[in-house]
């Protein structure tokens, strides 16, 4: 008896303690705000519940209309932790963003899905299909009619990959990615030149350039690294999954200040893709091969790194 009681005690002391979900442990909206609001200070004026309902007001005959709840769970990233999305109101404006937790409640802030410059009134819901939740986006173009009437709602149904939420694709590619060869120039306080390279080995070579306006002497900066198996996979299902090859091979007018001008090619087994960006935000998950692909140079550059 005294050797069997001893032998439990030690395994419930070696084995690792159960780690509660924070977002699981959620129950009132108030516990909601609690958890956001250090995230950041956008965060401190959000409102959750009927307060909120006012600016979903053009939602009201859709089958978007208000459901009286503000946020939800699911499991949107398939890591088999809880993930919350959160539809509620700041000051007079929609604020749609979901919470995201890497495991072992890393949780960080999602909402990527969102362009301020480009759209406005944003709403999301949870939907199961296919066998995984979703989120099911819509909102307006940013320029309304003539008589102040929004207009240019589209609609989307987005899966989480490479780090965002981008459109869900049912039969994404499988090419054989061998070399991927990206470049960015953003004109903005001066002149932003980033360049990314990957080979088929995996090894990333990254340079970053900053002048000044006007300057012709900036130095540029360099670094290498030889990417990990997991992270050679994803950057390659996420191309595959936008469906890179399909993609056109022009995007923007170029027009638009302080937007990147991004190229981006891709050579594999079908021969080589490139595809100029004047936006740098052609297609929803355009922009997330972008966005993972610059989270390699961030020592660099000085931006977040994923």
């Amino acid at each position: 008896m005294l050797l069997g009681a001893f032998l439990a005690s030690f395994n419930a002391w070696s084995q690792p303690s159960l780690v509660q979900s924070r977002i699981a442990a959620l129950a009132t909206d108030t516990q909601v705000l609690a958890l956001v609001r250090p995230f950041g200070w956008e965060f401190e004026d959000l409102v959750l519940g009927d307060s909120a309902r006012s600016v979903f007001q053009p939602y009201a005959r859709t089958a978007f209309r208000w459901q009286g709840k503000t946020w939800y769970r699911a499991d949107l990233d398939g890591n088999g932790w809880p993930d919350l999305l959160v539809v509620g109101r700041c000051r007079d404006i929609p604020f749609i963003f979901c919470v995201l937790d890497s495991g072992n409640n890393r949780l960080h802030v999602v909402r990527n899905f969102y362009s301020a410059l480009d759209e406005h009134q944003p709403m999301a819901r949870v939907v199961q299909k296919h066998g995984k939740p979703l989120l099911h986006y819509t909102s307006f173009a940013r320029r309304r009619g003539a008589s102040g009437e929004l207009r240019g709602r589209r609609t989307l149904l987005l899966t989480y990959k490479g780090g965002g939420f981008i459109p869900y694709e049912r039969r994404p590619t499988a090419h054989r990615i061998q070399r991927i060869t990206y470049t960015s120039r953003l004109n903005y306080k001066g002149q932003h030149d980033i360049q990314v390279t990957i080979d088929s080995t995996g090894l990333a070579r990254y340079s970053y350039r900053r002048a000044a306006t006007g300057d012709t002497t900036a130095s540029t900066k360099y670094r290498q690294q030889q990417l990990r198996p997991d992270q050679q996979a994803e950057v390659a299902e996420l191309l595959n999954y936008v469906r890179f090859a399909s993609c056109l091979p022009r995007y923007g007018t170029g027009n638009e200040n302080h937007r990147p001008r991004v190229t981006l090619s891709v050579t594999y087994e079908g021969g080589v893709k490139t595809i100029r960006d004047l936006t740098g935000g052609g297609t929803l998950g355009l922009a997330q091969v972008y966005d993972w692909l610059e989270a390699l140079a961030a020592p660099l550059t000085g931006a977040k790194e994923h």
